[in-house]
């Protein structure tokens, strides 16, 4: 008679795979339905920018319709550099441009804006000339100039002739860049910044 030897017994267990892990989205301020009285709700409006990065603006809405406002934005592109230019009495109704994302920021007080002028006594008007200390603070923070070249242009050229990395500024950039102005000037709270600068693309 011969002896079968009892089966081997199967490995221990060894450690739960890694899970990657995938931090979470980031939450924007937390913003009350309404404000003190004579502020107006600061907005950031996202636009689908596919392929590229999306465009952002800044947009403050009326406050007898949230769908008119005045839209702030640094427009144009990395090829042949942006403007300043402010959109008055805004209709998204019957804008070519809609946003994919409306995200409140904060309310902004009334000190800082001239709702008739901003507003333009309800006529649409497109200009870059501010009105009120709020879009004061705005029209101060440069917008980006060209900084993609093509490749027949030598400005990317180092002294060696090898290529340097060039940073891209575009709609983004001057977002970041001017909230980091109006929480300097107190209009809005460093939370707010901090938010802008998380999601960035």
């Amino acid at each position: 008679m011969s002896f079968i030897p009892p089966p081997t017994p199967p490995p221990a267990p060894g450690p739960p795979p890694v899970q990657a892990h995938t931090p979470p989205e980031p939450q924007p301020p937390t913003v009350p339905t309404t404000g003190p009285k004579g502020s107006l709700l600061l907005e950031l409006h996202i636009f689908n920018g596919h392929p590229f990065k999306d465009h952002w603006a800044y947009w403050i809405s009326s406050p007898d319709d949230p769908l008119v406002g005045v839209k702030i934005h640094a427009t144009g592109d990395v090829r042949n550099g942006f403007i300043f230019e402010i959109k008055r009495s805004h209709d998204l109704r019957t804008s070519p441009d809609i946003p994919i994302k409306r995200i409140p920021l904060q309310w902004v007080d009334g000190g800082h804006l001239d709702q008739g002028k901003m507003f333009n006594g309800g006529v649409e008007k497109i200009e870059n000339l501010p009105v009120c200390a709020f879009e004061e603070v705005l029209s101060k923070v440069k917008v980006p100039g060209k900084s993609l070249n093509s490749v027949s242009q030598e400005g990317n050229l180092g002294e060696d002739g090898v290529g340097r990395k060039v940073v891209q500024r575009d709609c983004q950039t001057w977002i970041v860049e001017s909230m980091g102005q109006l929480v300097r000037k107190g209009v809005v709270g460093r939370e707010v910044e901090e938010f802008v600068c998380m999601i960035r693309q």
